[in-house]
């Protein structure tokens, strides 16, 4: 696995800090990182809240391992979890917790999904699609179809488009479905 010593720091790190130290200020308090990702938050949170322990929760078996390289000696304070934030209720009866101080979810796409492009999101250069979060679930999509004039009638009847025969004509209803295995060529980063 490619390292992530260099990784970005996560947006409004500072902010969600301040905001929630008070919580996690007294000894025990437990700090809940529902999407813990590359674990960026969740280094900062303990790191300023040294009676915090952390529980992480990632469906990403990749961001587990970056995670606990990333925490180094915090990581004694920490108890990762391969879960969807959805599960964690069941997580903190698996674990015998009654109450937490803190929670933070922080939705959207990680740059362990992003920057890896044997993920399949890539955007910035040509690579196979797969964009599952948990790439152990489930099967790839196969493939996706090339718009047909079918998606006018349905852009038109939702009401985002005046025009939307217009806009999705472009699309030759003779072109044949496409599979789409990879982004397109031609896609770059600037």
């Amino acid at each position: 696995m490619q390292g992530f010593a260099d990784v970005h720091d996560p947006v409004m790190r500072d902010r969600i800090v301040d905001l929630l130290r008070p919580a996690l200020s007294r000894p025990g308090a437990i700090f809940v990182d529902g999407t813990l990702g590359l674990a960026g938050h969740s280094i900062a949170m303990l790191e300023a809240c040294p009676e915090a322990r952390l529980i992480g929760i990632d469906r990403d078996p990749d961001a587990h391992q970056v995670a606990a390289e990333r925490l180094g000696p915090l990581l004694e304070r920490a108890t990762l979890v391969h879960a969807v934030y959805d599960e964690l209720p069941d997580v903190l009866d698996d674990l015998g917790i009654d109450s937490v101080q803190a929670i933070l979810l922080d939705l959207g796409l990680s740059s362990l999904q992003i920057d890896r492009t044997d993920r399949g999101f890539a955007y910035r250069t040509d690579a196979p699609l797969d964009m599952r979060m948990n790439p152990t679930e489930g099967r790839p999509p196969p493939t996706c179809s090339t718009p047909t004039p079918s998606g006018s009638s349905r852009t038109s009847s939702s009401g985002t488009a005046r025009s939307a025969s217009q806009t999705a004509s472009p699309a030759p209803s003779s072109r044949p479905a496409q599979r789409h295995r990879s982004t397109p060529p031609g896609v770059s980063s600037r």
